[in-house]
């Protein structure tokens, strides 16, 4: 069964041209969508540059409408890597922020096809590895997560296991529908992968548009799974029901379980990829936000 209210956005213009326009009309397509979001207030918002060393990333930071000191979260929004920037995050990072009453900094990677793999990740950790060491520029004493949703919740989980190598301490991370490994054969890629919004084509599409070569199938940068996942902070995994992702999200949860991770994983029914961005429309993306608020909340504050 579909959600009638996700049967209503399918049914509707929220399908994008993938594969069958070019890629500046699919972003301009893709910001007009999020720009008929409705907005939350927060306490502040500031748009900074964080040095990275490949070049300025630009970044947006959140502060919620409580009084710090704060925990942080440094988000990474999907799109494929190729789609999506803070702007059209800002919705979703707004709703967070109030959730969690945690400060948010949203981060804008670049993206493919103008920066291959490994460029994102590069960006991402760059970003977080400045935000901990400047943590105290945004008030943030309880410590700090990374988070990210699809294409950004790949870069979450990546960066996790960087900062594993680094002895950079996070509190959680949080990953929604996560990208984390290549897939041909899953449940839900077949059962999914037509009609429910982020279809088989689209995949194989943004891996065409971000990776350099097959050989990078195989490099735990873009296949996490592959990795060593010992010793990585506590997960959040939220995946959906009707999404060709939700098996290797699901994978992912059981092989940190096996690797003495705490995670909690929740898989959210008769929802597709992308329900929680819907989250003004669908009422399950109302609870997923709601959920990672609690997380982060008893994470950072113990309540």
């Amino acid at each position: 069964m579909i959600d009638p209210t996700v049967k209503k956005l399918l049914e509707s213009t929220i399908q994008l041209p993938i594969g069958k326009a070019s890629v500046e009309e699919i972003r301009s397509l893709f910001k007009q969508f999020s720009s008929l979001t409705p907005r939350e207030e927060v306490g502040k918002i500031e748009d900074i540059t964080i040095p990275g060393s490949e070049g300025s990333i630009k970044a947006r930071v959140y502060y919620p409408k409580t009084q710090g000191p704060y925990g942080i979260l440094v988000y990474y929004h999907g799109g494929g890597f190729v789609l999506g920037d803070i702007e059209s995050y800002d919705p979703l990072c707004r709703a967070i922020t109030n959730s969690c009453q945690c400060v948010t900094i949203s981060v804008d990677y670049r993206l493919a096809p103008e920066n291959k793999f490994p460029a994102a990740v590069v960006d991402s950790f760059d970003a977080l590895k400045w935000v901990y060491n400047n943590a105290e520029k945004f008030d943030g004493k309880y410590g700090i997560a990374v988070g990210g949703d699809s294409a950004g919740g790949n870069l979450a989980a990546v960066v996790a296991i960087l900062s594993k190598k680094e002895n950079i301490k996070l509190k959680y991370q949080v990953l929604i529908y996560p990208a984390v490994s290549f897939d041909l054969i899953s449940k839900s890629l077949y059962d999914n992968g037509e009609g429910y919004f982020l279809t088989r084509e689209h995949i194989e599409w943004f891996g065409q548009q971000y990776l350099r070569s097959p050989a990078d199938l195989l490099d735990f940068r873009f296949s996490p799974i592959l990795a060593d996942l010992n010793d990585l902070p506590p997960a959040l995994i939220i995946t959906a029901e009707h999404d060709p992702l939700r098996d290797q999200g699901e994978a992912y949860a059981n092989k940190l379980l096996q690797s003495g991770v705490k995670v909690t994983s929740v898989r959210f029914n008769n929802v597709i990829h992308g329900f929680v961005s819907f989250f003004p429309f669908i009422e399950q993306g109302k609870d997923a936000i709601g959920l990672i608020g609690y997380v982060l909340r008893k994470a950072f504050y113990g309540k």
